[in-house]
């Protein structure tokens, strides 16, 4: 613990030595707590265990510190950061290091990560790693799940706060697309909590480190990372309330198809005419998506 702790102040020293050297003060609208715990830092790396076979994103890289260290394992890293200022910090943390490194200065929920596919493609694994800001969980999750499907890992940093919309089951109010979008892609699993002496500055809330672990290939798990579905999804549950019948008008198709079909649908999955769209589990509302749009 006492080694443990040295590190982390090691971190520390390094990062406010970057912040005075570049006149730097961290912007609240963004989220930006740094991470400076070494615990916390060994307990991502050993997640993840990349190695030279292995592509690398991370979407939030901050000051680089952590990023510095997956991008010496990974055989390939690609870093996403919205805030441009960082780019003379990264000038300096990654200064005369030997690595198969790009670097991408934008919003990632705007990012068009496409040019990437080929190289990310060369390895074995893909790995996706973040420390996301509370107010943009939900549509970085569903970003990722359909920019990256191939993806074996993702490590995501979650504010408590969101972990309610995250783990939600049916019939409960923070049940929604991504709870029913990163369910089906994958498998959750808690792997430590994270106080906010963990940063600096130092955040107000806890965090907790959360691996999803890619499903098996499915119909399922290709749903989730299909913006039709995702779309499908977040539209059927701003309805969540009415039933499936109204809550289904969003489409542009006719009323009468979307009828017939979704009794159909009630008809194979047992269930009432009065069933809101609420309580379906993820797998129906794949199975409800693919008999409406009359995939099959």
């Amino acid at each position: 613990m006492k080694e443990s702790h040295k590190s982390s102040n090691a971190l520390k020293t390094e990062l406010l030595a970057v912040m005075r050297q570049q006149l730097f003060s961290p912007r609240n609208s963004l989220g930006q707590n740094f991470l400076i715990d070494r615990e916390v830092f060994d307990r991502i790396i050993e997640q993840l265990s990349p190695d030279k076979n292995d592509a690398l994103v991370e979407i939030g890289m901050g000051p680089g510190l952590l990023s510095r260290e997956l991008a010496l394992r990974a055989g390939m890293y690609l870093g996403c950061e919205i805030d441009n200022r960082f780019k003379a910090f990264h000038a300096e943390v990654f200064s005369g290091l030997k690595m198969n490194a790009y670097f991408l200065y934008e919003d990632a929920l705007k990012a068009d990560f496409g040019g990437f596919a080929e190289e990310i493609a060369r390895y074995e694994r893909l790995l996706v790693f973040s420390n996301l800001p509370y107010y943009i969980t939900t549509d970085l999750i569903l970003k990722m799940l359909c920019d990256f499907p191939q993806a074996e890992q993702m490590l995501f940093m979650i504010e408590k706060a969101a972990l309610n919309r995250i783990l939600a089951r049916p019939g409960s109010k923070a049940y929604g697309p991504l709870a029913i979008n990163s369910s089906l892609w994958g498998e959750w699993k808690e792997l430590m909590n994270i106080s906010g002496h963990s940063f600096n500055p130092a955040p107000r809330t806890t965090s907790s480190l959360y691996s999803l672990i890619a499903n098996d290939e499915s119909l399922y798990k290709q749903a989730a990372s299909a913006p039709g579905f995702q779309n499908f999804s977040s539209a059927v549950l701003r309805n969540r309330r009415k039933t499936l019948a109204n809550a289904l008008m969003y489409t542009e198709m006719q009323e009468e198809t979307v009828r017939k079909r979704l009794a159909v649908f009630l008809e194979e999955e047992s269930l009432s005419d009065n069933v809101r769209a609420e309580s379906l589990t993820a797998q129906q509302f794949v199975r409800l998506y693919t008999r409406v749009m009359d995939l099959r």
